[in-house]
C-alpha cells in the first residue's frame, strides 16, 4: 500500500501522537509499505522534532503558529479554533505532497479533515485516529469525509460515538519494548530520593490539574506505611502547580515526603522505575490511554492508578495493578498500602504487567492492528460508489493488492 501520514506535530513537538506516527510508519515501511509523512516546518528556526526512518519520506510545509491567532481578542481563549486555524494555514502549501496517489490517507487530529475530503476525490481511503477529545464547531459535518474511524482505546472511542454517532476500531498506542526493560536499580541514584528503608513511589508526567496529584498528596499523608516518599517525574516545566502542590503537601503535613525531579528525560523514566516500589497514577479528566503506566508496566513495576478513561484499558484489576476510586485520596491510600505491605504480590503484578505490555502494546501489535484496518478499508473500496469518493475500475489493481503485501 501507498500509505500517508498526515499531521503537524510530527516534525515540529515531541509526544504521544508525534511517537505513534514516527513508530507506525517505521513497522508499515519494514513490512514492505511505501509509507510517506507530512508534517509541519517548524517556525522561526525552531529546532524540529524530524527522525530518519528507513523507507519513510518525510515532507515539510510551512503554516502559521497558533499563537498569531490568539492575538486577536475573541479567539484568546479559543483553544481549539485557534488548532484548527493553524492546521488550515498548512493544508495550501501541503497539498502537492498530501494529493499525491495514496491508497491510505491516515490523518490524527480532527482539525485535518478538510483535507480527507479532497483526498477522497482522488481515489484515496481516508481514516481518522482518535487521540482525545479534540472537538470544535462543524467537525460533526467534516467527519463524514473518513471512510473509517480508529482509537486509542475503547474509552476514546465511546467518546466519539457520542460526538460522531459512529464506531471507531481500537487501536491501542504502543511503546519502546527494548528501551522499557526491566532493570537492576542504580542504589547511589535511589539513596539520593530516599533512605533505605522508605518506600518510593513515583509519578511520571504532567503536573496538569486533571492529573490528579492533590489526591497522591492527600493519599500520601493517610498511607499507615509512614516512611513513604512520592517522586514526581515532571514532564516540561509547570512552576504554578508545582507550588500548589507543595502548599497543599505543606497543609497535609508531608512537604518533606514530596520529592520533585524534571523536567528529564523521557529515555531517563526506565532508570527511575526500577527505583520504585509502586508507579502511580491518579487522573480524572482527559486520559484517554495511560502511556506512563504502560512503559511503567514494561520495567515489570506494579502500579497503581485512578479508575478512570483509559488506565481500565491498560491496567488489569488485580493482576497488573489496583484501580481506585478517582477523586478519592482514601480508596487510593487503601490500594498503595495494600501493595507496600505485600512485596510478593507486587512483584507478581510486576511480571505480569510486562507480559501485558508486551502482548497489547507493543508497536508490532499496533502495526498488525492498522495494517489490519487498512486492509478492510481498501477491500471494499470496490462497493464504495454512492458514498462520495471516485471508486477504482474494476480492471485496475493497487500495487499494493498486487503485491500480495497483504
Amino acid at each position: 500500500m501507498n500509505i500517508l501520514h498526515y499531521n503537524l506535530t510530527t516534525t515540529t513537538k515531541q509526544g504521544g501522537v508525534e511517537t505513534l506516527v514516527w513508530e507506525l510508519s517505521r513497522e508499515l515501511a519494514a513490512r514492505g509499505h511505501r509509507v510517506s509523512i507530512v508534517g509541519g516546518a517548524a517556525p522561526g528556526g525552531a529546532p524540529a522534532a524530524l527522525r530518519s526512518v528507513a523507507g519513510v519520506q518525510v515532507r515539510q510545509a510551512p503554516f502559521l503558529d497558533r499563537r498569531h491567532f490568539q492575538r486577536l481578542p475573541p479567539l484568546r481563549k479559543a483553544f481549539a479554533v485557534v488548532k484548527l486555524f493553524e492546521r488550515l494555514s498548512m493544508l495550501p502549501p501541503a497539498l502537492p505532497h498530501a494529493l499525491q496517489a495514496f491508497d491510505i490517507v491516515h490523518i490524527h487530529k480532527p482539525y485535518d479533515l478538510p483535507l480527507l475530503g479532497l483526498a477522497r476525490l482522488r481515489g484515496a481511503r481516508t481514516l481518522y485516529h482518535g487521540h482525545g477529545g479534540d472537538f470544535y464547531p462543524g467537525d460533526r459535518q467534516l467527519m463524514r469525509f473518513a471512510d473509517m474511524l480508529l482509537s486509542c482505546s475503547a474509552f476514546n472511542a465511546g467518546q466519539l460515538h457520542e460526538r460522531y454517532g459512529r464506531a471507531a476500531k481500537v487501536v491501542y498506542n504502543g511503546y519502546d519494548t527494548a528501551h522499557f526493560v526491566p532493570q537492576a536499580p542504580d542504589t547511589a541514584l535511589r539513596d539520593s530520593l530516599a533512605r533505605r528503608e522508605e518506600k518510593l513511589l513515583i509519578y511520571a508526567g504532567r503536573l496538569m490539574p486533571w492529573k490528579g496529584l492533590r489526591y497522591l498528596v492527600g493519599a500520601l499523608s493517610l498511607l499507615e506505611e509512614q516512611g513513604t516518599k512520592l517522586a514526581i517525574l515532571m514532564a516540561g516545566e509547570h512552576q504554578a502547580q508545582r507550588q500548589a502542590l507543595e502548599d497543599e503537601a505543606a497543609r497535609r503535613g508531608v512537604r518533606g515526603r514530596l520529592v520533585f525531579l524534571g523536567p528529564l528525560p523521557h529515555r531517563e523514566l526506565p532508570r527511575y522505575y526500577a527505583l520504585a516500589d509502586l508507579v502511580v497514577a491518579a487522573s480524572y479528566a482527559s486520559e484517554t490511554f495511560g502511556m506512563a503506566l504502560v512503559e511503567a508496566m514494561g520495567c515489570a513495576r506494579a502500579v497503581v492508578a485512578s479508575d478512570f478513561g483509559g488506565f481500565r484499558e491498560v491496567v488489569a484489576d488485580g493482576e497488573t495493578g489496583l484501580l481506585a476510586r478517582p477523586c478519592d485520596e482514601a480508596a487510593l491510600a487503601r490500594a498503595i498500602d495494600a501493595l507496600l505491605a505485600d512485596p510478593a504480590r507486587r512483584a507478581q503484578f510486576g511480571a505480569a504487567g510486562r507480559r501485558r505490555a508486551l502482548e497489547l502494546f507493543s508497536w508490532q501489535a499496533v502495526a498488525d492492528r492498522v495494517e489490519a484496518a487498512y486492509a478492510a478499508l481498501v477491500a471494499c473500496s470496490s462497493s464504495s460508489q454512492g458514498r462520495g469518493h471516485i471508486a477504482r475500475s474494476k480492471g485496475a489493481r493497487p500495487a499494493w493488492r498486487r503485491s500480495g503485501l497483504v
